[in-house]
């Protein structure tokens, strides 16, 4: 029963990592270039450095909604394109903590929670990627761990790699069994058949047998 347990969870795990995978992939493949992988508007971005302690520390992962640049307030947590040249157009997470208008845009100006200036270069409305909405720890941890070759490859590559292949075998396995079974069953029913036909033929005959000796007999 502990085994059944065990196998289920290991199976359970194995899925949804599986979909996981599939679910980054499809957000890489329909994100246009130098831009980072969004769904329905909702971009997961990893926190690197520890311009946000304490809000945010190192390694926290952040779910960051798509926002229209007049719904941004004061205080918000945003994603942006950075202009800084350092940064090289890199995504920067801050808070911001003044907005102006110009023209037709808005300007927001950032700062680090642990930073004790605000930030050199203001960011344009048009450099924004969205608010941030949510944020684990504990997801950005095991994101991070996951992203190195050295812990993938031992602890989840082959151990899922293992699993895949022993479900595959057991599929293989059972398609086998339920075809033997339809076939032993098919057999027996046959037989079955075969054996009621051969019964009627008997009955049949025994009939026949006893109709031509209750017969009268032809005189002359």
């Amino acid at each position: 029963m502990l085994k059944k347990i065990i196998y289920g969870i290991v199976n359970f795990i194995s899925v949804v990592i599986i979909a996981a995978a599939i679910v980054v992939l499809i957000m890489v493949l329909l994100t246009k270039p130098g831009k980072p992988p969004s769904i329905g508007g909702f971009t997961l971005l990893r926190i690197t450095t520890g311009s946000m302690v304490p809000t945010y520390d190192v390694d926290t992962m952040i779910l960051v909604q798509e926002t229209d640049p007049s719904q941004i307030r004061e205080g918000d947590v945003i994603s942006f394109y950075s202009s800084d040249p350092m940064l090289d157009g890199a995504v920067n997470t801050h808070r911001v903590v003044r907005i102006e208008k110009d023209g037709g845009q808005y300007v927001y100006t950032t700062k680090g929670d642990g930073n004790n200036v605000e930030d050199p270069y203001d960011v344009k409305s048009e450099y924004l990627v969205g608010k941030v909405i949510w944020s684990s720890v504990i997801l950005g941890k095991i994101s991070r761990l996951v992203s190195n070759p050295l812990i993938f490859i031992p602890v989840i590559l082959v151990p899922l790699a293992v699993i895949l292949l022993s479900n595959f075998f057991q599929t293989i396995s059972l398609a086998r069994k339920i075809a033997k079974e339809e076939e032993e069953a098919a057999i027996r029913e046959a037989v079955e058949q075969f054996r009621k036909k051969k019964e009627l033929e008997k009955q049949d005959s025994i009939k026949e047998s006893d109709a031509e000796s209750q017969k009268p007999e032809e005189t002359e």
